[in-house]
């Protein structure tokens, strides 16, 4: 089932790149890359680019969908994100072990205020696997929370943009099916 979600998330990845070429060559890739994906996992694959950048795909043991630049609908509303977040990916996944929203992003806010934000606001979860390290200029802090049933994960450090300094947040949410 990983695998099939896996591989349809990379062809998929390779489709979102032609979603400029127009209508219908996006529909031709579409269905090339859902025979191959097919082909690969033996299962039915339907994919579906939105011409935005995002792409969903569904099969018989669930469904995916990523885009560029959006917090995904399915964020929950009692888990907060940074007010600069700028979103560089946001990713929905469903299966038999649950529903999965994951966010990739840069903020301001270091991973050490990051990491406290998160200790703050999940106060009442039981929190895991904590860590942070330093090394070589650069700091990365980890963490994850549970309760009933749903988890969070999240990992920040910091690094080099474009725009200077910023904090590379990736953080997910999981709930069961």
């Amino acid at each position: 089932m990983i695998r099939t979600i896996r591989c349809a998330a990379l062809v998929a990845a390779t489709t979102s790149l032609l979603v400029g070429c127009g209508a219908a060559a996006e529909k031709v890739s579409e269905k090339a890359t859902e025979k191959m994906v097919e082909q690969q996992t033996g299962g039915n694959v339907d994919i579906d680019t939105d011409g935005d950048g995002s792409v969903e795909i569904e099969t018989e043991d669930g469904s995916m969908s990523f885009g560029t630049g959006e917090v995904p609908e399915e964020w929950p509303d009692d888990i907060d994100l940074p007010d600069d977040l700028e979103v560089q990916s946001g990713t929905t996944s469903d299966s038999s072990d649950g529903r999965l929203v994951a966010l990739v992003g840069a903020t301001d806010e270091t991973p050490e205020e990051l990491l406290a934000r998160y200790k703050d606001e999940l106060a009442d979860w039981e929190i895991s696997g904590e860590s942070t390290s330093s090394g070589g200029g650069s700091t990365l802090t980890g963490a994850q929370w549970e309760t009933d049933g749903r988890r969070v994960t999240f990992a920040a450090t910091d690094g080099q943009t474009p725009a200077g300094d910023a904090t590379f947040l990736t953080i997910s949410h999981t709930t069961p099916s």
